[in-house]
Formats: C-alpha cells, sequence, structure tokens
C-alpha cells in the first residue's frame, strides 16, 4: 500500500460569490497548504463540507486537486457516509479520479451496532484497491467505534490506519499495544501531542491550514525524542486549536483563511460564519502567534 503521509490538511471547500465550487481557487489553496508543509491533502471531509456537496461536486474537486499536486502530495477523498452502497459508489468514483486513499467515517445518525460498522467497513474497503482509513468522532456521528472494532477493521489488507477524534488516549493506545503496524492519525489537533508521543503516525488536521510547519517541526522533534522541544511547540499551539473552534468547525477556520486573504467564499448552510465579535476574538488571539501565512494587522 502506498504511504499516505503523516501531516494531512482536511481542507476546506472554497467557493464563489455565488455559491458554486471554485475549483480553481481549490487548486491554488491545496497547492499552498503542500508548499507550507502538508504531506497530503483529504478532500471532502468534514471540514470539507462533504454533506453539503453532490457527488458530482466532490468528483470532479478530486480529480482536478490530484491534477494540481500530481506526485507532489497525496489526496485522500472522503468518501464515506452512512449509507454502505454509496459510500461504495463514491469509492469507485474516488479511484477513477486518481486520489490515493479513502477516509471513510463511521456511519453517522443511524448508530449502528459494532457488528454494522465493521460490516460497513469491510465492504467500502474489499470495493476498492485504495488504502482505507476508518474515521471514528463519535462527536459528530453519534457512536464510538471500539478497540475492539478497530482492531477487527486492521485485519482488512487494505484498511491501513485510523483517524481518532474520540479523545480517548487510553483507547488509542490500547490499538497500538494490539496493533503497533496500524496507523494512527490524530483527529484533534490538542491530542497530537499526547498521541504522537505515544507513537501515533500523524495528524489530520484542521489548523494545519495555518501551522503546518510548526506540526512537522512538533512530529520531527517527537520522532528525535526531544519531547521538550516538541511540547513548548504544542502548548501555544493549543490556543491556536481553540480558537480556530471558537464558532466551530469548519465555520471557523473559513473565516480565518478568508481574513487571511484566501478568497474562498462564504460557506453554505447551514454553516455560518462567526459575527463581528467572535471573529475579532479569533483574529486577536492569531495575531500573539507565528502562522503559515501572516495575519493582516
Amino acid at each position: 500500500m502506498p504511504e499516505l503521509g503523516r501531516l494531512l490538511t482536511a481542507m476546506v471547500t472554497p467557493y464563489t460569490p455565488g455559491g458554486e465550487v471554485d475549483y480553481a481557487h481549490a487548486r491554488r489553496l491545496a497547492a499552498h497548504l503542500v508548499r507550507s508543509g502538508n504531506d497530503g491533502l483529504v478532500l471532502a471531509g468534514t471540514t470539507g463540507e462533504a454533506p453539503l456537496l453532490s457527488d458530482e461536486e466532490k468528483f470532479r474537486l478530486w480529480s482536478e486537486v490530484k491534477q494540481e499536486l500530481g506526485d507532489s502530495a497525496t489526496v485522500v477523498a472522503g468518501a464515506g457516509t452512512n449509507d454502505t452502497r454509496h459510500s461504495i459508489h463514491l469509492s469507485h468514483e474516488a479511484e477513477r479520479a486518481g486520489v490515493d486513499g479513502i477516509l471513510a467515517v463511521v456511519p453517522y445518525y443511524l448508530k449502528p451496532p459494532q457488528e454494522g460498522i465493521f460490516q460497513h467497513f469491510r465492504a467500502i474497503a474489499e470495493s476498492t484497491r485504495l488504502p482505507v482509513i476508518v474515521y471514528n468522532v463519535p462527536g459528530r456521528t453519534g457512536i464510538n467505534m471500539t478497540v475492539e472494532t478497530v482492531l477487527r477493521c486492521s485485519e482488512i489488507p487494505n484498511i491501513v490506519g485510523d483517524k481518532e477524534a474520540n479523545g480517548d488516549l487510553a483507547h488509542s493506545a490500547a490499538i497500538m499495544e494490539a496493533a503497533p503496524d496500524f496507523k494512527i492519525w490524530s483527529g484533534n489537533d490538542n491530542d497530537n501531542f499526547h498521541l504522537w508521543c505515544m507513537g501515533a503516525w500523524g495528524a489530520i488536521s484542521v489548523t494545519s491550514h495555518i501551522v503546518a510547519s510548526q506540526q512537522q517541526q512538533m512530529l520531527r522533534f517527537v520522532q528525535e525524542g526531544r519531547v521538550a522541544e516538541a511540547a513548548a511547540i504544542h502548548r501555544p499551539l493549543c490556543r491556536v486549536t481553540d480558537a480556530c473552534f471558537l464558532n466551530g468547525s469548519p465555520s471557523t477556520i473559513r473565516y480565518v483563511l478568508r481574513q487571511l486573504g484566501f478568497e474562498i467564499g462564504a460557506p453554505r448552510l447551514p454553516v455560518v460564519e462567526p459575527d463581528a465579535a467572535t471573529g475579532a476574538k479569533v483574529m486577536a488571539e492569531l495575531r500573539r502567534h507565528r502562522l503559515d501565512t501572516m495575519v493582516p494587522a
């Protein structure tokens, strides 16, 4: 299986002033994020407003960004839904688009039992030749994937890892202990340092839109055993993360990028941007930090 990279940005989806997907700007933003230090991108994930995109918009977005990046970085398609058949269809189209991997979320809203979660992921994985990352985010799906279910998934050859966003470090530790070759990407930016110190592979990040270079440095320090230096990067990044989620995600990071000069357009409803007071609070905090793109005065 090809490596998908350690630091991946869950990229926002740019829109035109009229609310259509802005594929040209998606290409430019993707290239910028790779230059900033990302190994790859996840497209049409939560931060990319996947539920608000049509299938055709997703297909074209995956294809255009992969064409833009070529072999310089990986593209992982957010092809998971709560409908197994639909997820398989999206995975087939992602293959046709030339992407490098699939991100498939625990089925949301329906709250299936653990056996249903496992069967869902097995069906997706068996339908594609691409590597698959499963995504455990109970705060959004309503159900937590147990350690036992993750370990069952790890035995399927092309399920290569888990984007873990349940906030339970002991849960991730148990997976690492039982399946040391199974990759874990941190799905909560404030958990990156702790998970990396335990041996997690990388992160699928929101704040890497603006602090990828620092995250890469932190990861290198952890790998080199320079934990105190990594921790010194992590501590202020927690404040960056808190600011970038002050109005929820993807609302806040979209607002931040627009304030930094990225013309990505307004989000689609029901996502709305922060009000003026919240936005000012976010940017005031970010001005205290070193970002990959300078905050305007």
